[in-house]
């Protein structure tokens, strides 16, 4: 797992990765959840733990899941064990009996074993949830194994019931389980089991936040009071992907390369292409709404968005239950309103529909918009003037 170029902040969550790998080091058995939005920095993160281990001379596997491998079973442990799996003396793995060997031969293309029918490994997946954490154990028997797992919400069913499994009866000793994720996306079966073993005290969770100011202005190598850094970082909310992106923009840093013009605001591609993969995820009303929903504001109401999508309200709610689970939208203090999870989000699917479309959507929300205040105004008593008939006799003229 290669290091990145540069690591700002994040003083807090590194010490809580060290002491994870001392704990690591005595032989005891843990797990981290490290959680966030998209772009927050987890990846990131996941690098800096990484070489941190293999400094210390710990055995570092990673794997990544993701949306296009969610029909293949156990793929995010696939992808981080099976090359060293393949490239380990085979009298290492001779040490487990038969059986387990045969089980991980259906999971890990490396040690096939056709002897054992696909359809009974799925279908006793309890088996090769032990075979897997006898593995674990047998990798971690020379040196302390850290298994970093990223992008867990896209994970396939398999693999989650594995991580479960793992979470609950974790291996022996010497296996630093690490799943980076973005908490509000996760499969809710996952999301109870992370949530119990960290009330059990068997899982760490580390939450990334937003930079700060100074943190962000470090980050792009500038100025305390360089507007620049400034306007950058109230784009960026202090996410650092954004961050680093929106300051590659071109008249920005002298780059030259396109970008794509989302909602008025040119935005890098890299950006675009990130949000674009979470958009293809929604079912079509969720992005009818979805959209109905930039063309409505930031914040938005319910009845505006709905309005704006042509989609009745109560088939508008549902699809909003969707883009809240997947944290394209979120709650805010006041009912009925909500808001997109970053502005730069509203301006990706703004762009995005069809012109002539958005015209129309526009046009029925101001239509819902003037109706809802003539019946405002309806609703509002008249205002007297001073001195008129409804005035008691007794009653003081102001100053």
């Amino acid at each position: 797992m290669p290091r990145a170029a540069q690591l700002v902040g994040r003083t807090a969550e590194l010490a809580a990765l060290d002491e994870a790998l001392s704990e690591l080091e005595r032989g005891r058995p843990s797990a981290i959840e490290l959680v966030g939005p998209a772009g927050i920095g987890k990846t990131r993160l996941l690098a800096e733990l990484g070489a941190r281990a293999d400094a210390r001379g710990h055995l570092v596997l990673s794997g990544s899941a993701s949306e296009l491998e969610r029909d293949l079973p156990f793929w995010v442990f696939v992808d981080a064990l099976d090359d060293y799996i393949a490239g380990i003396d085979p009298r290492r793995l001779e040490r487990m009996d038969e059986a387990v060997r045969a089980e991980l031969g259906q999971m890990f293309p490396a040690l096939s074993a056709p002897q054992v029918s696909a359809s009974q490994a799925l279908h006793e997946r309890y088996r090769t949830q032990r075979a897997v954490r006898v593995l674990l154990e047998q990798l971690a028997a020379t040196q302390p194994l850290v298994l970093a797992l990223d992008d867990f919400h896209w994970a396939d069913s398999a693999s989650v019931d594995l991580a479960v499994a793992l979470l609950r009866r974790p291996p022996a000793a010497g296996v630093l389980l690490v799943l980076g994720a973005r908490p509000r996306q996760l499969p809710e079966r996952l999301a109870a089991a992370l949530e119990r073993a960290h009330r059990d005290g068997t899982l760490s969770r580390i939450e990334l936040g937003p930079l700060n100011r100074e943190e962000a202005r470090e980050l792009l190598g500038r100025r305390a009071e360089d507007p620049l850094a400034v306007e950058l970082y109230d784009e960026s909310g202090g996410n650092p992907f954004y961050l680093e992106q929106l300051a590659r923009a071109p008249g920005r840093r002298g780059t030259a390369s396109a970008e794509v013009t989302l909602g008025g605001v040119e935005v890098p591609p890299m950006v675009a292409a990130a949000l674009t993969e979470e958009l293809t995820l929604l079912s079509e009303p969720a992005r009818r709404v979805l959209e109905g929903a930039a063309v409505a504001g930031d914040p938005f109401e319910l009845e505006l968005a709905a309005a704006a999508a042509a989609m009745p309200e109560p088939d508008a709610l549902d699809a909003l239950n969707e883009l809240l689970r997947l944290d394209l939208v979120r709650s805010t203090d006041m009912p009925r309103r909500f808001r997109f999870r970053h502005p730069i989000v509203r301006r990706a699917v703004y762009d995005t529909t069809r012109a002539g479309w958005r015209l129309s959507a526009h046009e029925r929300a101001a239509q819902v918009a003037r109706l809802a205040r003539r019946d405002r105004d309806r609703a509002r008593p008249p205002r007297r003037a001073l001195g008129s008939p409804g005035r008691c006799r007794g009653d003081r003229r102001p100053a």
